[in-house]
This record gives C-alpha cells, sequence and structure tokens, in this order.
C-alpha cells in the first residue's frame, strides 16, 4: 500500500488523464533514493486504465551497454515500425541490432522513435513509465529526451523517475520533488510495517530521524519494538543503519548465496547471471536465504533485486578479486560480444592488448549503431589497455571523434588531448589536430580552432593532401566567423596550389574556399565561387557531419538569381532532412536562411533562421547558434519587429562575445543599426553602424557585401553632413566596382546617387542592377528613393509607379517600417492605395510558420513531420491553427496566403 503523496499522485493521475484526451506530456519525479519514486510510479501503472503501458526499468550494471533501454521502450510496438519513415526505420533497427548498419546519426534514431511512439499512440494512448532514468544508456536517454521535447498532441503520457543528478535535470521538463513524508504519514507507515500501531512520539522520532525517507522509515520498522523503548534523549542514527542494513543481511548469508548475488548484481541480465552461476556450480535453491532476507524476488524471470541497494551491497561486501572473478565469470557465460568486452574490461587490472582489442570491436560495433556516446567509452577503455603508444592514439582518437559525434563536445576534447599527448606520429598528430580543430569550431573556441587547425595543416601538407586541402577549407571558414581576413587569404594561397594534387570533389571545395576567402579579403574570388558552385550540383551533400555546412556558400556569396542554385540549396537540405541528421542541418539551415533572407523569400527565410536555432539548441551547437540568431535579428530588423529584434541581436552579442563569433557580433551590430534607419531613427542607426565599421576595420574584414557604407551614407545625408558622406561613398564605389557583383554595384550607384545634386541618373542606373539580383529589399529601397526623387522634381505620375512598386514589395516582403514611408511618399504624391498592413505570417508562432511553409511547398503531412523531426499530430494539430490564424481552408489557399513560398528549403 502507498502511504502520503496525494499531491504528487494527483499529478501523475493528470498526465494519465491528459493522453486519454490526445494531450501529450512528461513528468520528472525526482528524488534521493528510498523516497519512494519507484512506488509512485507502480501505482501509476495500477491505475492506468484505457492506456497501453510501455514500462523500463533502466539498472546501473547495463548503462554501458548501447540501446538497453530503448529495447526495453520499444519491443512491443516494433511491429510498427514500418509504418514510420524508412530511413528512421532503418536507423532505429541497427540501433537495436535488427539489422547491420554501418553508421547513423544519432538524431535519426532519436526521430524513429519519435515516429514509432506517435505511431503507436495512434492505436491506443501510451503511458511510458521509465523507472531508474539516471542508470539508463546515454544513447537511450537521448532519444527519450528528443521524444518528450516534441510531444505535443500526440495521446502520450511519460513518467521518469530518476535521482536528482545528470542531464535529465536541465532536460527543461516539468517535475515534482519528492521530498520526505509528514509526521502522521512515517507513523502509519511504521505501523503498517510493524503490524501495530505505534506510538506518535515513536514515529515523530522516527520522522525527525530519517527527514521522512520511506526506505529508512521501512528499515527502521524491523525494530520499531527497540525503538520504543528508547529514553527521548537517545539518538536514532538513521543513515548508518540505512546504507549498513542491506550490507549486514548480505554478509550474513551463506558463501554461495553471497556469490550468485554478486553474479547477478554485475550480470544485470537474468540469463547471463544464471548462466555463470551454473558454470560455478551453484543451484537456485542457494538464492532462497537471499529471498527470506528480503533482498531478492525470485521467479519466472529469474532473480530481481527489490532495491537498488540490496543490489549494490553484494558489491559493497565482495572483496576486488571476487569482483573481477565474478565479472571474469559472466563474461564467460554470456553470448553477447558487447557484454563480454565490458565485463572483461572489469575483470582486467593490467594491461591486456586482446582485451583492449575485443573492447575496440565492441566500440566499432556501437559506433556503426549510431550509439557513439557508448562507443566512446569503450574505445576510451580499449585505449586504457593498450600496451603500444600508437595503438593508444588512434583509439583515444576515435573516442574523440565518437564523443564529437554523441555531441559530448567537453568530452570530444579531453579525449583528443590525451590523443595528442600520446603520438609522436606527424601525420596522426595531424589528423587529431584537425578533427580538435573542428570539435572547437562548432561547440568551443573559434580562435582556438583556427590554431589547432593551422598545427594541422602543417602537419598535413605533403603527408596527406586530402585531409590538407579539407583542413585549409574548415581554416578558412573559421576565418570567415572570426573575421580573419588575413589569414584567410594565405590560407587560400596555399589551397590553390594544393588543388592539382587532389580528387575532383575536393579541388572543387578548395576552388570555393579559395574564392570565399579573397572575397573576405576585398579581392576577386567571384569567378571561382561561380565555377566551384556548378561543379558543386551533381555531388551535392557529401560533407562530413564534423564539418560546417558549406555546400551552399556558393550561392550566398554570388547574390545571383540562379536555378541552379536553388536546385544545389533545396536538393542538399532534403538529403539531410531524409538523414535526420539535425547537427548538420542546423549549420546548414543558416547558410540556407542567409539566402533566402537576399530574395523575396522571407518567411521561409525566417522558418529556416528559426528551425536552426531549435536544432542548434538541441545539438548544442554554439557557433551555429550564435550566427542564427544574428541572422534572424539582421532579417527582423527589416520588419521593424523592435522587442525581437532587441532580445535576438542581445543573445547574439553575449554568445559572440563569449566564442568569439565575430560574424555574429557583425550581423547582430548590423541588425541594431538598420533596426533604428527603418523606424526614422537615423543618428541612433549611425552610431551602431559606426561602431559596426571600427569593428570591421579592427580585424581587417574587407567584403564589400558586409560593410554598412551605404547606410552610413543615408543617415549622413539626413543629417546634412554631405561631405563625408561623399568620401564614403566614393570609397564604397570603389570597392564595389572591384568585386563587379551586380548586388554590391547596385548598391554603391544608390549610395553615390544621394550624395548628388540630382539623384536620379545614378539610381536609374542601380536599377539596371538590382536586375540582376534577386534582393527585392534592396530594389525596393531604391525605387523608394528614385520615387523620392521624382516627387520633389514634380514629376508625379514617374513618382507614383516607382513609390507603388516599393511599397508592394515592402508590404509582400513584412518590412513595414519601409512600407510605411513609402506609403507616406505615395500619399504625398496624392495617391493612397489599399495595403496589406495586417501580415498573417506575423501571426503565426515559429514551429506554425515551419509547419505552413513545408505544406505550402507540396510537403504531406507525414513528410512535414520527417523533415521537422515531430509527429503527424502535432504537425495537424500546428496546420489547424494556421489554418484558422490564416483564415484559410486548404492548401492551395495555404500557398497563396503565403509569399515566397517554394519547396525543397
Amino acid at each position: 500500500m502507498l502511504v502520503g503523496r496525494d499531491a504528487e499522485r494527483r499529478a501523475l493521475e493528470r498526465l494519465a488523464a491528459s493522453a486519454r484526451l490526445a494531450e501529450a506530456g512528461a513528468l520528472l519525479v525526482v528524488g534521493e533514493p528510498g523516497m519512494g519514486k519507484t512506488a509512485l510510479l507502480d501505482d501509476l501503472v495500477a491505475h492506468a486504465d484505457g492506456l497501453h503501458v510501455l514500462m523500463v526499468r533502466a539498472g546501473e550494471s547495463e548503462k554501458d551497454l548501447a540501446f538497453g533501454g530503448l529495447d526495453q521502450l520499444l519491443r512491443p510496438v516494433l511491429g510498427l515500425i514500418g509504418d514510420i519513415p524508412r530511413p528512421q526505420a532503418r536507423a532505429l533497427e541497427g540501433a537495436l541490432a535488427l539489422r547491420p548498419s554501418d553508421g547513423v546519426d544519432r538524431f535519426a534514431i532519436s526521430a524513429g522513435t519519435l515516429s514509432l511512439l506517435s505511431r503507436a499512440a495512434a492505436e491506443q494512448p501510451l503511458l511510458i513509465a521509465v523507472d531508474d532514468a539516471h542508470a539508463l544508456d546515454r544513447p537511450s536517454l537521448d532519444a527519450l529526451l528528443f521524444t518528450c521535447r516534441r510531444m505535443l498532441a500526440d495521446p502520450i503520457a511519460v513518467a521518469i523517475a530518476t535521482r536528482p543528478t545528470g542531464p535529465l535535470l536541465t532536460a527543461g521538463l516539468p517535475r515534482i520533488e519528492l521530498q520526505g513524508l509528514p509526521a502522521d504519514d512515517v507513523t502509519t507507515l511504521l505501523s503498517g510495517r510493524a503490524g501495530h500501531a505505534v506510538l506518535d512520539d515513536v514515529g515523530r522520532r522516527v520522522h525527525l530521524a530519517t527527514a521522512g525517507n520511506p526506505l529508512a522509515v521501512v528499515e527502521l520498522a524491523a525494530s520499531v519494538d527497540d525503538l520504543e523503548h528508547l529514553t527521548p534523549a537517545t539518538q536514532i542514527d538513521v543513515p548508518d543503519r540505512v546504507l549498513a542494513a542491506y550490507a549486514a543481511r548480505t554478509r550474513a548469508l551463506p558463501a554461495a548465496t553471497r556469490t550468485w548475488l554478486l553474479l547477478a548484481g554485475v550480470a544485470g541480465d537474468p540469463h547471463d547471471a544464471a548462466a555463470a552461476a551454473s558454470a560455478q556450480g551453484l543451484r537456485v535453491d542457494d538464492l532462497r536465504p537471499a529471498e527470506a532476507a528480503g533482498l531478492v524476488v525470485l521467479g519466472a524471470g529469474g532473480i530481481t533485486f527489490r532495491h537498488p541497494l540490496a543490489r549494490a551491497s553484494a558489491h559493497a561486501v565482495a572483496t576486488p578479486d571476487e569482483r573481477r572473478a565474478a565479472h571474469r565469470a559472466v563474461a564467460a557465460a554470456t553470448g553477447d560480444a558487447d557484454r563480454r568486452a565490458w565485463h572483461l574490461v572489469e575483470a582486467t587490472a593490467a594491461l591486456d592488448d586482446s582485451v583492449a582489442d575485443e573492447v575496440a570491436e565492441a566500440a566499432d560495433r556501437n559506433l556503426a549503431r549510431g550509439a557513439h556516446s557508448v562507443a566512446a567509452a569503450a574505445y576510451e577503455r580499449s585505449a586504457a589497455l593498450t600496451t603500444d603508444r600508437y595503438r593508444r592514439s588512434i583509439r583515444l582518437l576515435a573516442a574523440g571523434q565518437a564523443a564529437a559525434l554523441a555531441g559530448l563536445a567537453n568530452r570530444a576534447s579531453v579525449l583528443l588531448d590525451q590523443a595528442a599527448a600520446e603520438t609522436g606520429d606527424p601525420l596522426l598528430r595531424g589528423r587529431v589536430d584537425a578533427l580538435r580543430a573542428s570539435v572547437e569550431q562548432r561547440w568551443g573556441s573559434l580562435e582556438r580552432s583556427r590554431d589547432l587547425a593551422g598545427l594541422a595543416l602543417t602537419a598535413l601538407t605533403g603527408r596527406d593532401q586530402e585531409a590538407a586541402v579539407d583542413t585549409a577549407a574548415d581554416l578558412v571558414t573559421t576565418c570567415f566567423y572570426l573575421g580573419d581576413t588575413a589569414l584567410a587569404s594565405r590560407t587560400s594561397d596555399l589551397l590553390e596550389g594544393l588543388a592539382d594534387q587532389v580528387s575532383t570533389g575536393t579541388r572543387t571545395r578548395a576552388l570555393l574556399t579559395c574564392g570565399i576567402a579573397r572575397v573576405l579579403a576585398g579581392g576577386d574570388g567571384v569567378s571561382m565561387i561561380r565555377e566551384a558552385t556548378m561543379a558543386l550540383l551533381p555531388s551535392a551533400g557529401t560533407g562530413s557531419d564534423l564539418q560546417p555546412s558549406w555546400l551552399v556558400l556558393g550561392p550566398l556569396f554570388l547574390r545571383e538569381e540562379s536555378a541552379v542554385a536553388q536546385q544545389l540549396i533545396e536538393r542538399t537540405v532534403d538529403q539531410l532532412r531524409h538523414r535526420s541528421s539535425i547537427g548538420p542541418l542546423a549549420s546548414l539551415l543558416f547558410n540556407v536562411a542567409r539566402y533566402l533572407a537576399t530574395t523575396d523569400r522571407w518567411d521561409a527565410a525566417a522558418a529556416r533562421y528559426e528551425e536552426g536555432i531549435s536544432l542548434a539548441r538541441e545539438a548544442g551547437q554554439s557557433t551555429d547558434l550564435t550566427l542564427l540568431l544574428a541572422g534572424l535579428a539582421w532579417l527582423e530588423s527589416r520588419t521593424g519587429a523592435e522587442q525581437t529584434c532587441r532580445d535576438h541581436p542581445a543573445e547574439a552579442l553575449v554568445l559572440a562575445e563569449r566564442h568569439n563569433v565575430h560574424l555574429g557580433r557583425i550581423w547582430a551590430t548590423y541588425a541594431l543599426g538598420d533596426l533604428q534607419l527603418g523606424l526614422g531613427r537615423p543618428a541612433d542607426a549611425l552610431e551602431h553602424y559606426a561602431a559596426l565599421q571600427v569593428f570591421l576595420d579592427q580585424i581587417g574584414f574587407r567584403d564589400v557585401d558586409v560593410c554598412p557604407a551605404p547606410e552610413r551614407v543615408e543617415c549622413l545625408v539626413r543629417a546634412g553632413q554631405v561631405g563625408e558622406a561623399r568620401q564614403l561613398a566614393a570609397d564604397y564605389h570603389d570597392r564595389a566596382e572591384r568585386k563587379g557583383q551586380p548586388w554590391a554595384r547596385a548598391r554603391a550607384e544608390r549610395t553615390c546617387a544621394i550624395v548628388t545634386d540630382d539623384p536620379r541618373p545614378g539610381l536609374t542606373r542601380a536599377l539596371h542592377l538590382h536586375a540582376a539580383s534577386p534582393d527585392r529589399f534592396e530594389l525596393a529601397r531604391t525605387q523608394l528613393m528614385l520615387g523620392e526623387a521624382e516627387r520633389r522634381a514634380r514629376h508625379r505620375i514617374a513618382s507614383r509607379e516607382l513609390l507603388r512598386s516599393a511599397t508592394a514589395i515592402f508590404d509582400q516582403l513584412g518590412a513595414r517600417p519601409w512600407s510605411d514611408r513609402a506609403d507616406a511618399e505615395l500619399q504625398a504624391t496624392g495617391e493612397r492605395v489599399h495595403r496589406r498592413h495586417d501580415l498573417s505570417i506575423d501571426r503565426l508562432t515559429p514551429q506554425e510558420r515551419q509547419v505552413a511553409v513545408l505544406l505550402a511547398g507540396g510537403r504531406t503531412t507525414r513528410e512535414a513531420a520527417a523533415a521537422m523531426f515531430l509527429s503527424p499530430k502535432t504537425v495537424e494539430y500546428h496546420l489547424r491553427h494556421v489554418y484558422t490564424k490564416l483564415q484559410v481552408n486548404n492548401r492551395a489557399d495555404l500557398a497563396e496566403a503565403l509569399t515566397g513560398v517554394g519547396p525543397g528549403a
């Protein structure tokens, strides 16, 4: 009988009731050992009428066995796996060892878990109960958390019991904290266990001594008669008694029983324990004394410990030699190669290459299954047992790479530092440093990444040219983020020398990177970028998961209307969505959103930014998160979204400062200036632009596309400082002409025009140049300025045509401050037009916006769910809200309601 816990039981009952009403929910039950977490879950399961219960009981002995918890959870519903997206199904089958696997993204397994549980819930509402979740293997825990974060409209309730330690506590899930039972409940529990009424005074003293811990109370109930005879001044030393109680019972057992318990405790699997015990001549009857002592339960499924402390006591009373002997016995008895490897590790007290080899093979298998965190631990243990220093460093390198794939950046850094310290081989050291640089680039310090990549490049050049080119290309990307154009330029010279010594695909990346490096330094690299972009299309999507996305950098830098570029972008995004590769996808979405933000597809750009931010937070990728936040802020600055355009750059600037992501600082500062300019505050805008220019000069960032000179000139002209404005405009014009791209040249012509007495000829030239660029916002700004100039020249008809077009474009994009300005100018000509003041897309939440864009682009509900790593029910839930907010009834009307929506991206 469960005593007390009325509030906790009601919370869990509400969770289950919500699942019956098709409302998903998750709840952590957090408490120290003995607080009654298991009892609460068992009570919930016992009253789960109408729910299909999936139960997981984790065990410390199986924490290093990949996907053991996930196997428990999903095995009852695996018959439905054919109904989920095939890539996710294959990832799950590989993870659960149902089919061979050659390596999958960890998030594909998590996405498959969500899809399978959602499919099962469509048959009958689910209750998922996870006991001792702190002991789950990390891959299973990751999949469980991924699912909990994305449930919304599915009839699924998840109750998770855990100790107050580990990643569960930082997952953002609602929780209830178990405190000790109140005094009256302690007295009730004591009486029930003792078989007679216990005096209230004794109950109060036990409550004071145990702080209401139910396990401690139960342990004291066995000696309650003695407690009744103690004087009020006698101290009840509960902690020692509770900790020692199980050990005392275990120590009093016969030797054969203790050995049996030790085998069961280290084995985890009851069949392995039974096989090991049988090999040592032990019988089931030898467990009877342990059952009589209340330590275990015997049944058809084998031996089950009554409490984790009972299992721990078997380990605690054994000597180190006895523990190693137990592990050797289980290793010899098990038929599972991974279990055998881990038990051999625990049985080995010295260096042993044969054991190291077995553990390395287990690591290989886990890596192929997508259990990257378990593989990292296995490679690390294998290295610790390896006698040869070179092989040890190879295994530490593999451990670091696996940890990086698991998203364990700090652990990866430690392991790779160890690998670097172990090896004296230049080539191997170069590969280690290249990987260290990649880890730092995504999760850590960009400056450290730059330095490590430089070391790696020196070591790899002349020894492994393919790896040298990849490392050099990554170094240029890091320089891009840092704004270190001088080093990027020097690296491009090296790349150009290596380009003819590598394969065609690697040469293409070298060509693209050289072009980007030269553009960043203010030089001519456009032709190289264009050539590389054309060559990339047939082989898009071949980048490593540990490298930042670079496949769409070409279209981003070219800023040209290109069907080839659009095809490359769509194809690359679709490939990563298909593979459920969240880490690379977050990085890629940044570049995609940045590209879309320079076209008329602002709705799609915002959706990509928001999705990327969510995924980067999920994967813990600080660099990508910084850039995504800054990019979204720049887009929002033009819509006049004042609050979000203060929040997003504020967060981006903090992250940029912490991780030295200078590119994020550049864009966030630009966003603050653009916001003020659009809102008609040129003096405030000029302060931000001036600070930005100082920073660009300080770091030597010379790409004319990031120069705020056109905006500075506009602010200065409004302030009457035309002399300074003319000098800035002339310098900008020279730089834009050197780059030779229509986008920059159009801005340069406009900038020079507004500092002349008659801006109309220059603005007209700018309009012709805008025709070669997809950036509708810049086109509309030039139309606005030319319309203003024509109105001042009293050419009302010409002015109205330009201002109508500018107003329509600004309205379509959602650039409200700019459309207000254009509308005011249009009214000054004597004309008033109907405008799209209420942009329906602005009323959508980020996730609703993403759903709307994907479905309007032609995806089915299931396809959108797979692409967004959500369940179909959740997509349908968001779609209902989208229809209501946009006042549409079908997909065709949805596509028409959204602007700038296209498939793929």
